[in-house]
């Protein structure tokens, strides 16, 4: 195996990642400065270099194969199927088929075989893994990469060696946060614009809701805001991550009423709703995918289906019971730092990438 008879303290890390240091990729520039943290020998490369600030340099991928060589990296650690497979010159199957968002200049197949460097991978929802994800690009990821983690049974299912992790949730930053009296009861709905978020569905639910309720609207939903006939509402649009916090420690419930669609996944919770539940926010949220990996329906979280009376009728129990549901907010908050906290997550990653076999 690569890099077997290099000792821990021998080897070097480099993150390769895509937009970046962006703190509106989420989980992805948590999970980057966590790495630096732990690891601080770590060296980061973007294909598109960003604006934002992060604890050390940022090199363009265009300068890999110098510094890596010269800085005796033995390991590259990367998120997403689409980046993975670009790493490798896998863009392709054999009969034409193409992984969306790939891209064949980021080919570095040769050189990390040349160099005996180890591809350590994650694969979220999205990122090239959608419904029509062909099996076979997994495999061929499973034969090249030293580690796959993911959170998704498509996956764990394909590769059976892979480890379950959760997506990362900085909850230092989206720290619990004790929640006011409910004048009105603030929902908040989070997402970028997609089929699958369920913002129809929210808006005739939220349409049939009364003064007691108010409901914020982070993201790119402005042509979509003519749904909304109650206007007891708050579009903020796209936000950075310091003022979604905001909105989040000073709501009560966090909603996400998702649907299935043939053309992306979403892994559950969304990283969104995770972040809320971070800061005691109550989730309400359909589970089209069934997943039960960490969280349960009814202490940590309140499951929906996609009806509007169903959803409905769910917001008007936290009226009437608000504290038992606050109660079931601070229960999810928990479960989320204990089993999604970035430094856990950041912590288990490096051991498996270093200590692995």
């Amino acid at each position: 195996m690569k890099n077997e008879i290099f000792s821990e303290r021998s080897r070097r890390l480099a993150v390769i990642d895509t937009f970046f240091p962006w703190k509106q990729s989420g989980f992805r520039y948590w999970e980057n400065t966590e790495i630096f943290k732990q690891r601080p020998d770590t060296l980061f490369f973007a294909t598109n270099l960003y604006r934002d600030e992060f604890p050390t340099p940022v090199y363009h991928f265009q300068e890999f194969y110098t510094i890596a060589k010269k800085e005796g990296i033995t390991d590259i650690y990367c998120v997403f199927l689409n980046l993975t497979l670009s790493l490798l010159g896998a863009n392709y199957l054999s009969d034409g088929t193409y992984i969306p968002g790939s891209n064949s200049s980021y080919n570095i197949s040769s050189f990390l075989n040349e160099n005996n460097i180890n591809l350590h991978a994650t694969f979220y929802p999205g990122g090239g893994l959608d419904p029509s994800t062909s099996i076979q690009f997994l495999e061929i990821a499973a034969k090249k990469c030293k580690t796959i983690f993911t959170n998704i049974s498509e996956v764990m299912n394909a590769v059976p060696n892979c480890i379950y992790l959760p997506v990362v949730i900085n909850t230092d930053f989206y720290s619990f946060a004790p929640k006011s009296e409910p004048e009105p009861i603030q929902i908040t709905f989070s997402a970028h614009s997609g089929e699958r978020k369920g913002f129809p569905l929210l808006a005739q639910t939220f349409n049939q809701l009364d003064e007691h309720f108010h409901l914020n609207i982070i993201g790119n939903w402005q042509n979509d805001l003519h749904l909304l006939t109650n206007k007891n509402y708050t579009f903020y649009g796209l936000l950075d991550p310091e003022n979604i916090k905001q909105v989040y420690q000073n709501s009560h419930v966090f909603i996400y009423p998702g649907t299935q669609d043939q053309f992306a996944l979403d892994g559950f919770p969304t990283t969104a709703a995770a972040d809320a539940m971070a800061t005691g926010c109550l989730l309400v949220s359909t589970n089209p995918r069934n997943e039960r990996y960490i969280l349960e329906r009814g202490l940590d979280y309140l499951e929906v289906s996609p009806h509007v009376n169903t959803i409905k009728d769910t917001l008007f129990w936290i009226k009437e019971n608000f504290q038992q549901a606050m109660e079931i907010g601070k229960n999810g908050s928990t479960k989320i730092q204990n089993h999604f906290d970035s430094k856990a997550i950041v912590k288990s990653k490096l051991s498996h990438i270093f200590h692995s076999k």
